[in-house]
């Protein structure tokens, strides 16, 4: 261990440490509050000291203004690769859908485990918000990890656009008239079948982003 891990104190090899064990099992780093929840210290300030004087000591690394920026450091490089940063966007409508990661339909950006996304293609998160595919798992209110290199797979989530709705649905294949099958797990349209001409086939979700 070189010179600058050996001048930690206890208290700092503690926080340390706690964002080392939660970046190995998210893939991503934790916030300020997330890493007092973890050391049960209730003072986001006092948290913020000693990510300051981790920084000092040259063992963290930040991004000034980027929440889940911390990147720990070991004698050479980074603990971890540079993170990939994902736009996360307000809606999909038949006006953007081509253009999702436009300025005004980005609220931020986050850092995200490169392994997490899918590479050659355009990533985003949304915040899903009805029940379509409750028993599935995916809650209102959950954080969607999506991307727009879409080739429809038998048993994937989708991101479609049907007339004015945004819909959440599983590719069950084609029947044989040759339209779209996609289910749900409650189906308030009481319709799964559809022609290519009715349906905009948006993006696949391949991951829930629990943590964020």
């Amino acid at each position: 261990m070189s010179n600058k891990f050996a001048s930690l104190t206890a208290k700092q090899k503690k926080v340390y440490n706690a964002i080392e064990n939660y970046i190995k099992t998210k893939g991503i780093p934790p916030t300020v509050r997330e890493i007092g929840e973890m050391l049960g210290e209730k003072t986001p300030g006092a948290v913020q000291g000693i990510l300051n004087r981790l920084e000092l000591k040259g063992v963290i690394k930040r991004q000034i203004g980027m929440a889940r920026s911390i990147q720990l450091v070991t004698q050479e490089e980074s603990l971890y690769e540079q993170p990939v940063f994902v736009p996360m966007i307000k809606k999909i409508t038949k006006r953007n859908y081509g253009d999702l990661a436009n300025m005004y339909n980005v609220s931020r950006y986050i850092p995200l485990y490169k392994e997490l996304v899918k590479e050659d293609a355009d990533n985003f998160l949304i915040r899903w918000e009805d029940d379509s595919l409750d028993c599935h798992g995916i809650k209102p209110g959950d954080l969607l990890l999506a991307c727009t290199s879409v080739t429809p797979q038998k048993g994937k989530i989708y991101i479609i656009l049907y007339e004015n709705l945004t819909l959440l649905r599983i590719y069950e294949g084609r029947d044989s008239q040759g339209k779209f099958i996609f289910s749900s797990d409650n189906d308030f349209l009481s319709k799964t079948s559809f022609a290519d001409s009715e349906i905009i086939i948006v993006a696949q979700v391949y991951r829930k982003i629990s943590s964020l």
